[in-house]
């Protein structure tokens, strides 16, 4: 058991993990013109905090966390508020590939960060959006490492990341770059943390 199952009961708890969601699927509802059937991977989806948020009556959105706690609190909730269009399961993106040509839209929320192969994962997210689908990441601006200080660092991979190098990491792996924006800044430490969204789309 890692610490995300032993916090996924209230994950939502704390109001800056809500904020930081809410910045993110706002921003997505403004760039995207989200169709009534799309299908949307929540990556790293935790208790669907994104994922909730950009679903409606007739889109289908997975969520996929390594956490099987957090997946348990997804469909659990997605239960108890009548979702039939919504569920989670359990994925590990360092051993298995995600569905090939599947999603119109993935988003990734506060997650990349816990990814060691940040190109990895980009690479398999394209494979498996469809032709024009789109590739949103919310995550932390470079920082010095004091973020996740609480839990010792425990599960980062990276220390943020900076604008230019992810930037130009998604344009070489076949994405035309829609967005680059500061969407929400956390308070924690006595520290502001920027985090910003980009929005992709494939080629």
């Amino acid at each position: 058991m890692n610490r995300f199952d032993n916090v996924a009961k209230d994950w939502e708890s704390k109001p800056s993990r809500v904020q930081i969601a809410k910045s993110s699927v706002d921003n997505i509802i403004e760039i995207v013109d989200l169709k009534p059937d799309f299908k949307i991977l929540d990556y790293g989806c935790g208790t669907g905090l994104v994922g909730f948020g950009l679903s409606n009556e007739t889109n289908t959105v997975i969520g996929m966390d390594y956490s099987i706690g957090m997946v348990e609190k997804f469909n659990e909730k997605a239960q108890e508020l009548g979702f039939t269009n919504i569920s989670a399961i359990q994925h590990n993106i360092n051993e298995q590939d995600l569905p090939q040509n599947e999603f119109d839209l993935i988003a990734i929320s506060m997650t990349l960060h816990h990814i060691k192969d940040t190109e990895m994962f980009i690479q398999k997210a394209k494979s498996s959006l469809k032709n024009g689908g789109y590739l949103c990441i919310n995550d932390l601006v470079s920082e010095d490492g004091t973020f996740h200080e609480e839990h010792k660092n425990d599960g980062v991979e990276h220390f943020g990341y900076d604008e230019n190098e992810l930037c130009s990491l998604i344009k070489n792996n076949g994405f035309e770059l829609i967005e680059y924006k500061i969407v929400y800044t956390d308070h924690r430490n006595n520290k502001e943390y920027p985090i910003f969204q980009i929005i992709a789309k494939v080629k």
